[in-house]
């Protein structure tokens, strides 16, 4: 070998060497820029996927959440009423929809909150009426007066109409504990036409034929007659409605203050306490309260009979 090969060749192998190192880099940059971009693509893909997954998500949730505004449940049931469902805004619950838990109307309802408008009467049972009596008497005995049973009958002259109201509301105002008992008296109907009174329910053109006295626009007394106007019955009086009372509440009024007369009392034998007071049964409030206010029972030096 000449001189100066040697190192001829190892400069030409020195040389050779920087060459293979830059290869081998340049081959592990290219690895690493493949490697990122395949994450990267993974990366886009997994991205994707998740994505359209949300997106199904929330448009399953839309619909289930649309379907449930609509009211429909497991059963298939709307909740607008049909069914056992039951939104409470739609009349459909309990009594909303204008009907009372017994079936009956809640319109009825409507016309007893009217003064002007007397409520629908239910006839009384046997037993209702062996019940009302015995409190009657109860009251009456505990009353410290003599005890007197009264006995009546009940008629109707002229166009009334029928008369199982008139007689009902009779029955139960003669004998409400608050009334007359607590004078010592009770009252029962006549058997076979005998009596001791007669309640007769009358058309404004009648009440003359039972007294000159007596008036077509009010109630009367004439003897054992106890005549009822049945326009008065009906519709009571503006005065009385005026001061607050009821056509419910005037019918006990006026059958308790007509039957006073027959147990002795005459009008306006007590006159009106005080403003605010309640009305002596006597006074005559179908024509004005004079600052009483409604009352349809007999107050405490009201309880007295004589006849």
């Amino acid at each position: 070998m000449r001189p100066g090969a040697e190192s001829q060749a190892s400069g030409a192998s020195s040389a050779g060497e920087p060459a293979g190192g830059a290869r081998r880099v340049f081959l592990v940059r290219r690895i690493v820029v493949l490697a990122v971009a395949a994450l990267a693509v993974v990366a886009l893909v997994v991205a994707v996927v998740c994505g359209v997954r949300a997106l199904s998500g929330n448009a399953n949730a839309g619909v289930a959440a649309q379907t449930g505004a609509s009211g429909t449940n497991g059963g298939g049931d709307s909740a607008d009423g049909v069914g056992g469902a039951d939104t409470g805004d739609d009349g459909s619950d309990g009594d909303s929809d204008g009907t009372d838990g017994d079936g009956t109307d809640s319109g009825d309802d409507a016309n007893a909150a009217d003064p002007s408008v007397p409520t629908p009467v239910t006839p009384l049972s046997d037993a209702e009426r062996a019940d009302i009596l015995a409190r009657a008497q109860s009251a009456a005995a505990a009353s410290g007066n003599p005890q007197i049973e009264y006995t009546y009958c009940i008629a109707t002259q002229g166009d009334v109409g029928e008369a199982s109201d008139f007689e009902t509301i009779v029955y139960t105002a003669l004998n409400d504990p608050q009334g007359w008992p607590r004078a010592g008296a009770t009252f029962v109907p006549g058997s076979d036409g005998v009596c001791g009174m007669t309640l007769i329910l009358a058309s404004p053109d009648q009440m003359t034929t039972f007294s000159e006295e007596c008036s077509e626009e009010y109630s009367c007394r004439v003897g054992d007659s106890v005549v009822i106007n049945v326009t008065r019955w009906n519709g009571a009086t503006d005065e009385w409605l005026a001061a607050g009372g009821t056509v419910d509440r005037y019918r006990v009024m006026v059958v308790n203050h007509e039957v006073g007369h027959r147990l002795g009392h005459f009008d306006n034998e007590t006159v009106c306490g005080g403003e605010g007071q309640p009305a002596p049964l006597m006074q005559q409030q179908s024509m004005g309260l004079q600052g009483c206010v409604p009352n349809e029972w007999p107050l405490d030096d009201e309880l007295w009979v004589s006849e």
